[in-house]
């Protein structure tokens, strides 16, 4: 009898969440043996530079040199860049302090050179706050995938989380549910001889997403610590899986489709997940799509691409586009669905259970900088 080898999974040392965690962050890594010879800490240039400052001045009481990168905007030209000064000055811990562009900006950049890395997300629109993945925009302006490392240490603020723009909450929740239609696609790719589907993996990952199912607002703290901790437990999902699978399938392939097709006026990633969601649960024909859908109606997720400001000629193109775009990746779109009419109709089968449509939501300008 052949024993399977023993799993080995690489999870953060340091794990906070708390209202105050920014002023925690000091002796929290001093606690966790974080070496602060030299801290390099990323930030953006908007909201998220205020917080990083405060994250510095309390390093430097302490006598930490800290080099603060204040202008990271999710290139890979700044990783590389951020790489370079990590090597050059002798970094021993990196931070980011701010949104997703900023956090995969340094994230990736430690894992090229070697340093512990620590996330300090200051809101939570997507599950890179913990995934051992980043996602960069290139010279050519194409956004792609990256492997990294989970974060050495995760300190998630309640409070600046609740500071951010609702929307960013609002795509937060779209990335996380949408780990319920990965793992459908998963376990079709693996009955139909395409992957071998990972239960442990997968039972993270929708324990992760399906607390959301019960929240009926998204104002308070205590459902932000829901949704902070479940995407904290999707990168736990990815880093098990060692790939994005359990928390990506369909729904982000279109999403991806989206941001080739819109550029700059696409949406943020996890308001435009929560349509593919929607379109993936449609064609999967899962007995929870109608919750799901009553769920984002509640929460004030969009239900149909006019609430993004998307015509749905535009998001039929993107679901046509969307298997195309990963073929290694098998998902429910890639056995069906290239006829306009047959998306035509999934899409309406998607967005249609006779409730009227939430208004339009803002613009995504107020959260692009964080």
């Amino acid at each position: 009898m052949t024993i399977p080898r023993p799993r080995t999974v690489e999870i953060p040392r340091l794990l906070h969440v708390s209202a105050g965690g920014l002023r925690q962050v000091t002796p929290l890594l001093a606690d966790h043996d974080f070496d602060l010879g030299c801290v390099l800490l990323g930030s953006g240039p908007g909201p998220s530079r205020a917080f990083a400052e405060g994250v510095a001045n309390g390093l430097r009481a302490h006598g930490v040199r800290v080099l603060h990168h204040s202008h990271l905007a999710g290139r890979l030209d700044q990783a590389a860049a951020t790489a370079a000064t990590i090597i050059e000055d002798g970094v021993t811990t990196a931070l980011a302090v701010g949104g997703g562009r900023v956090i995969d900006t340094v994230k990736l950049a430690a894992a090229r050179s070697g340093v512990d890395f620590v996330s300090v997300p200051t809101a939570v629109s997507n599950d890179g706050i913990s995934s051992p993945i980043a996602s960069l925009v290139g010279r050519d302006g194409t956004r792609a995938s990256h492997a990294a490392r989970m974060p050495c240490g995760i300190v998630v603020d309640i409070s600046a989380i609740g500071s951010a723009p609702p929307r960013t909450i609002r795509a937060g929740v779209g990335d996380l549910v949408s780990n319920l239609t990965a793992c459908l696609d998963w376990r079709l790719a693996d009955r139909e001889g395409h992957e071998q589907y990972d239960a442990f993996a997968a039972m993270i990952a929708e324990s992760a997403a399906r607390p959301i199912l019960d929240l009926e607002e998204l104002d308070s703290s205590s459902s932000h610590a829901v949704i902070a901790e479940g995407l904290l437990l999707s990168g736990l999902a990815m880093a098990a899986a060692g790939t994005s699978r359990p928390c990506s399938g369909a729904e982000h392939l279109i999403s991806h489709a989206l941001d080739a097709q819109l550029g700059p006026r696409a949406a943020l990633h996890g308001e435009q997940v929560a349509l593919g969601c929607l379109i993936a649960n449609a064609a999967h024909e899962w007995s929870q799509a109608a919750v799901l859908l009553r769920t984002f109606r509640r929460l004030g997720l969009p239900t149909s691409p006019e609430d993004l400001g998307m015509s749905r000629s535009q998001l039929v193109d993107a679901v046509l586009a969307a298997p195309q775009l990963r073929p290694d990746r098998w998902t429910v779109l890639s056995r069906g669905f290239r006829h306009p009419d047959d998306v035509e109709q999934l899409v309406m089968r998607a967005f249609d259970d006779g409730s009227p449509s939430p208004r339009r939501l803002p613009s995504a300008t107020s959260a692009s900088a964080l």
